[in-house]
């Protein structure tokens, strides 16, 4: 309907207008003339006033729409005088319009091209606003990790090391061992927090106090814990956690 709403509503005036016959025209003209007639005036005056409404494309607020489709129907209606001045000799061949004529025919186009205006653009001009970036979340533990810690160690992880089928938790308050394998936790817990260095070791970005490559490459933890970084990983681990 998008497509088609101009020239429908554009045909719905001239009916309209058809119907009422406005200006004399019930009487001047017969059915069978009025109604093209009017049909005519409305889809060229719905042409006359899109072609208006974006040469006069400024910033007008909502609150002067009145005084926007005023500046429409006004722009629209110059040309549109000529082409109803026309019209009217075609339909009644030998008229003629004198300047003053036309001036006098000036404010009834005029209003036909308000009402036009008014139903193709009954809103203020839509402002589309810019998109807002929106900070992505802080990423977090996943709840099926943090609820296997103790209360007391859900927070300020620092690595996470394998010891056979359990994990060892190491934070800043302490660690534990829960049943889980390190691969598992690995995957669960988003890239973002950290990464595996080792075979057997995870370490959270914000645990890791710097990089040390003299001799083997490790991680050093805050609370200075030598974490291995494994050759296959160091490139990763550099990428990730070098200052």
């Amino acid at each position: 309907m998008g497509k088609w709403r101009g020239l429908i509503s554009a045909l719905t005036i001239g009916a309209l207008l058809g119907v009422t016959g406005p200006f004399g025209s019930q009487t001047a003209f017969t059915p069978a003339v009025r109604y093209p007639f009017w049909m005519v005036i409305a889809l060229v005056g719905f042409g006359a006033a899109v072609a208006a409404e974006r040469v006069l494309q400024f910033n007008w607020s909502s609150k002067r729409t009145a005084a926007r489709l005023v500046a429409i129907a006004a722009a629209s209606a110059v040309p549109m005088t000529f082409f109803v001045a026309w019209a009217l000799s075609v339909v009644q061949p030998g008229r003629t319009f004198s300047p003053v004529q036309l001036l006098v025919l000036f404010p009834f186009v005029m209003l036909v091209q308000l009402l036009i205006a008014r139903v193709i653009f009954p809103d203020g001009p839509q402002t589309i606003a810019a998109p807002v970036e929106r900070q992505a979340a802080a990423p977090e533990y996943p709840p099926e990790f943090v609820s296997k810690l103790p209360v007391a160690l859900r927070q300020d992880i620092l690595a996470l090391e394998a010891e056979d089928h359990y994990l060892r938790v190491h934070t800043l308050h302490g660690s534990a061992l829960v049943l889980m394998r390190l691969a598992d936790a690995a995957a669960l817990i988003d890239p973002r927090l950290g990464l595996r260095v080792h075979r057997s070791w995870w370490v959270a970005k914000d645990g890791v106090r710097a990089l040390e490559t003299r001799g083997r490459a490790i991680a050093r933890l805050v609370d200075d814990t030598a974490v291995p970084i494994s050759r296959a990983r160091l490139s990763a681990a550099r990428a990730a956690l070098a200052d």
